[in-house]
């Protein structure tokens, strides 16, 4: 029944609500998604993540690890989306480039996370500028299905970036044998490839023109061995981070409050996983995840204090 007021000049006019619910399923749609795609993300993904995406039901977040709020305390809306698999801040590049000394790790204002890839999952490299709070989100790298080598390369290039602070997830076999490799590898930044050391970049057996002097070594790489504790730290770390310093009532005035002692350009692959993210995530995408926790940890390890939301030790 549509809700009528009367005006002060006594005319009639419909109060229509502000907002309004609309459900329904991808199989409804006939122009959508094919059919065989849906059942495949349905079986891929756990029942939360099918119920919200594939069905349009509401899903009780209760379950749930990061909050709407911490979310929205993240990423910059005032940047543009992030769709593909890779973002640099320009700016922040060049000026590390020219200003600051990318091989003292104990000069440097930026640190990375990577979580190396298992299987079909994604390697992620993601960098963060800690010279004021919050800390800046200034570089991001995803992808898979690629050589080691090209992951190497990939680590390299950022190691020549922004220097040598990196943690990385040596968990596992295929982490192990990746901190491994990084250890005897240098990093051309001419021809973007990771040699072993002592060895020329080389094209069909001929060495290459460059300068072996300007290789950058990747030893420079620290190892966080995953186990169940050690993740939920990351994860409870990377929440007090997003919460601390956060104050609604003075972000109108003071841009500081705006975010928690982290920000971020919104990059749809982050937000999704963040929005999902559950304690029980073995069927969830976590790499950006992680790399972005790893980032934070290494980063702002030794600096956080109590959150003011969305820490499990606080309302």
């Amino acid at each position: 029944m549509k809700l009528l007021k009367r005006r002060q000049d006594h005319s009639l006019v419909i109060d229509r609500p502000e907002y309004y619910v609309q459900t329904g399923s991808m199989f409804e749609n006939p122009y959508g998604v094919p059919p065989d795609e849906i059942v495949r993300y349905v079986l891929e993904n756990n029942a939360e993540v099918a119920a919200q995406v594939v069905f349009g039901k509401y899903v009780e977040s209760s379950g749930l690890v990061f909050t709407g709020e911490l979310i929205q305390n993240l990423f910059d809306r005032s940047l543009t989306r992030v769709r593909g698999g890779s973002w640099v801040d320009e700016a922040v590049r060049v000026q590390a480039a020219i200003q600051f000394d990318r091989s003292s790790r104990f000069n440097n204002r930026f640190y990375g996370g990577v979580d190396f890839a298992r299987q079909t999952d994604y390697t992620v490299i993601t960098v963060l500028d800690t010279i004021t709070l919050p800390a800046r989100v200034v570089y991001y790298k995803r992808l898979n299905r690629v050589p080691w080598d090209s992951i190497y390369a990939e680590v390299g290039k950022a190691v020549h970036l922004f220097g040598p602070n990196f943690l990385c997830d040596s968990s596992g076999p295929g982490g192990d044998a990746a901190m491994d490799a990084l250890e005897g590898r240098v990093y051309c930044a001419e021809h973007h490839r990771a040699n072993l050391g002592g060895t020329r970049c080389q094209v069909n057996g001929q060495s290459l023109s460059c300068n072996a002097e300007d290789y950058i070594s990747l030893a420079c790489c620290e190892g966080y061995h995953f186990t169940a504790t050690t993740k939920k730290d990351l994860v409870e770390h990377l929440r007090l981070v997003l919460g601390v310093g956060y104050d609604p009532r003075r972000s109108v005035l003071e841009p500081y409050y705006k975010f928690g002692w982290l920000r971020s350009p919104p990059i749809v692959q982050m937000e999704e996983e963040l929005a999902f993210y559950a304690w029980d995530d073995k069927r969830l995408e976590t790499d950006v995840l992680f790399s972005l926790a790893l980032a934070t940890w290494n980063g702002l390890e030794d600096q956080v204090q109590d959150a003011k939301i969305g820490s499990i030790h606080g309302s």
